[in-house]
């Protein structure tokens, strides 16, 4: 049973606007805010309710509709072998290259009524190009290039060709005609700068570019555009977003104004004050990243769903973990053995993640042994498994010469003589009832073994800001951070998170996801490897040797795969998720299609094909 201070209780029932079909309204409740919208190169971070909502404001080149398979957004056709628009071509090396000739429709613009052209592609090309520009995928942008033909047409090239490249859309637009005058100042200003002695300084400026149109001041200013069915238009930081519908976008339905005319996300990082607007009907829908499972389940929500909500629970390949910080540079990092593998062995072996799951989520969502989910096509159930084993956990710290202190925390003595205690950094997301439920489960197990935790977590908007997340180089966390990686066919098939020289440090402007700075020679030659072998059925057994390697160093300390429940409110239609769609599961399917029966939206995709519905 969850308890709620009556002064909230008041506070969001004054706070919330019961609209919903009366306006066609839709409020969406999540347990998270985004620090900026817009950076489509990721290049202050990854968010995953960022990727949510800019779902609704912009569109790529191409969709990934619920089965993952490619549509034309932006473009007029998927660039296939049958319909001759990808060519490729044997490189000298035995490498590929592929060729796609891509055209814009004819009747895009921007949500200011600019066309949308080649110009716009050719933007984010140039961005993604500039030396010092700290992107989160940098290996891809690398073999990456852009020719353009004309207003409409133009050729992308993947030089060499990775398997990944042909299951997502090929690179993102943004409005030059807004952006490119900010830009050129910009450029202007880092030409007077020594990249060398000012890199940071020259990272921080291209930064803050993107905050520049994505902030919360961004947005209520007005400072740019969109190109997808929904546009931002009052940005309320600590307590919502609104969208309003973009008129001038392309797909819209012909009786549009049966669908949604705006979108309302509320930020309620508590996730037991999430729960309570979702029961008193302030929310119509929940976020991809919103209440927690056993939440979902409560009797608040279950007992009132029979005839207001549908309670879906849909497989994802979200992953739980736990990153190490691995930078043996770190005193902290050196004292505690992080980067050994014993080490990462004993931490395992120390907690109980079968009865952590079975205790938060009545065993439904499954301890995960690597890191690519069992619903992914290379996923490889045969990699080394670490049950829970106390002893073993105490063998492998006594090997590495740690013996319990009078408290029982494990010690040891340092080659220069300083008498060291096993206390360890655990940082998660403050306020994700969940998470810290699983953090007070694991800190338990661990001590049982000798290893203290101190606990250091703080809100999402904090710990995945540049600043924190990529920075576990500097020390901005020294131990153990738990969030989830949200992957997609893409991001599996690319397999970069993990590669030693993806991890963030000073040369590379802390760009990259490998954010503990893990690293293994053997990973990485096999993901060159499988990545270069176009023919996935040949692929497919490099990617579950990885999985092996993986599991074997442990890269990362894997702990579960979620199952991720959405309360729809009845009377939404389309508001639908799946596993792969828009390549990470986040819903809507369509964004200009979810509306309410009530005002005469017409149901074009079914949840119950995608996920399971609570009865």
């Amino acid at each position: 049973m969850y308890r709620f201070v009556t002064t909230l209780v008041l506070a969001l029932a004054l706070g919330f606007a019961f609209a919903g079909p009366q306006d066609n309204s839709l409020t969406v409740g999540t347990s998270q805010e985004p620090v900026v919208l817009g950076d489509l190169l990721n290049v202050l971070g990854s968010m995953a309710i960022a990727s949510e909502v800019e779902l609704w404001n912009y569109v790529g080149l191409y969709r990934i509709d619920l089965d993952a398979e490619l549509e034309p957004e932006l473009v007029t056709e998927v660039a296939t072998v049958e319909n001759g628009r990808l060519v490729i071509t044997e490189l000298p090396d035995g490498a590929q290259e592929v060729e796609a000739t891509l055209t814009l429709r004819d009747d895009i613009v921007w949500s200011d009524g600019h066309p949308i052209t080649t110009d716009d592609v050719a933007f984010v090309y140039e961005l993604s190009q500039t030396p010092g520009m700290s992107l989160s995928s940098p290996d891809y942008y690398a073999r990456l290039g852009v020719e353009v033909i004309d207003e409409r047409e133009f050729v992308v090239t993947w030089s060499p060709a990775q398997s990944s490249d042909l299951v997502g859309s090929p690179i993102p637009v943004l409005p030059a005609h807004v952006m490119r005058p900010v830009w050129d100042d910009v450029q202007s200003t880092v030409a007077g700068l020594d990249p060398e002695v000012d890199a940071a300084r020259i990272g921080e400026i291209y930064r803050g570019f993107f905050t520049d149109f994505g902030s919360p001041a961004a947005i209520n200013e007005g400072r740019t555009v969109y190109n997808g069915p929904f546009m931002p238009v009052r940005w309320t930081p600590g307590s919502a977003l609104r969208l309003e519908r973009n008129p001038n976008y392309h797909l819209h339905p012909e009786n549009q104004d049966a669908y949604l005319r705006s979108v309302e996300y509320r930020f309620i990082t508590d996730t037991n004050a999430l729960l309570f607007a979702i029961v008193s009907g302030a929310v119509d829908v929940t976020s991809s990243v919103s209440i927690t499972f056993d939440q979902a389940l409560s009797p608040q929500i279950t007992a009132r769903a029979v005839d207001r909500y549908d309670i879906w629970f849909v497989p994802s390949a979200t992953w739980e973990h736990l990153d190490i910080n691995q930078f043996s540079h770190l005193q902290q990092v050196s004292d505690l053995m992080l980067d050994d593998v014993r080490t990462r062995r004993a931490i395992i072996h120390g907690i109980d993640r079968q009865s952590m799951s079975e205790a938060l989520f009545d065993g439904l969502q499954p301890v995960s042994h690597a890191n690519v989910s069992p619903f992914d096509f290379t996923y490889n159930p045969d990699v080394r498994q670490y049950a829970y084993d106390p002893e073993q956990s105490v063998a492998y710290l006594e090997e590495l010469g740690w013996s319990r202190g009078a408290d029982g925390i494990m010690q040891r003595t340092t080659e220069d003589g300083r008498t060291v205690r096993f206390e360890l950094e655990f940082v998660t997301t403050a306020g994700n009832a969940v998470r810290e439920r699983q953090q007070q489960f694991i800190a338990e197990d661990l001590r049982q073994v000798g290893i203290e935790v101190r606990i250091n977590n703080a809100p999402a908007s904090v710990v995945f800001a540049p600043d924190f997340l990529s920075r576990a180089y500097d020390g901005a966390w020294t131990g153990m951070f738990m969030f989830a990686w949200v992957s997609s066919q893409a991001s599996v098939l690319n397999a970069a998170g993990y590669l030693c020289r993806n991890a963030p440090t000073p040369e590379n402007d802390f760009a990259g996801q490998n954010l503990g700075g893990a690293c293994s020679p053997e990973f990485d030659e096999l993901r060159d490897q499988a990545v270069a072998e176009l023919d996935l059925d040949l692929a497919v057994p490099i990617y579950q040797e990885m999985q092996a390697v993986f599991a074997e160093e442990l890269l990362a300390i894997p702990l579960i795969f979620r199952s991720n429940p959405f309360v729809v409110t009845q009377g939404v239609v389309n508001y639908v998720a799946s596993t792969f769609n828009q390549g990470y599961g986040y819903p809507p399917a369509a964004p200009e299609l979810v509306g309410w029966v009530q005002n005469g939206a017409e149901q074009v995709f079914d949840q119950a094909d995608y996920g399971e519905l609570y009865e």
